[in-house]
């Protein structure tokens, strides 16, 4: 089973929401906030997480920091090895 990383986090920010290139970080403690993105982008991100990884982001919010987006699609991923 492959590992979830915020690299393909961000990636999947600046493909799918929007995220300026500029705006990338490996700052884990960072939230979408942080870097600008709206709730628009939170559910492009929502949805190609979904569709990609067959993991649903529940509890998800504007304030949730992208060390813990990472932990819970790792989660999702490790449910899904079962």
């Amino acid at each position: 089973m492959s590992t979830f990383t915020i690299d393909e986090l961000m990636e999947i920010l600046v493909v799918k929401a929007g995220l300026p290139r500029s705006a990338v970080t490996d700052d884990p403690s960072a939230t979408l906030s942080d870097v600008d993105l709206d709730s628009l982008a939170r559910l492009q991100l929502k949805v190609e997480i979904e569709d990609r990884y067959g993991v649903e982001l529940e509890g998800e919010e504007a304030g949730t920091t992208f060390g813990e987006l990472v932990a819970m699609v790792n989660e999702g991923l490790s449910e899904h090895a079962r």
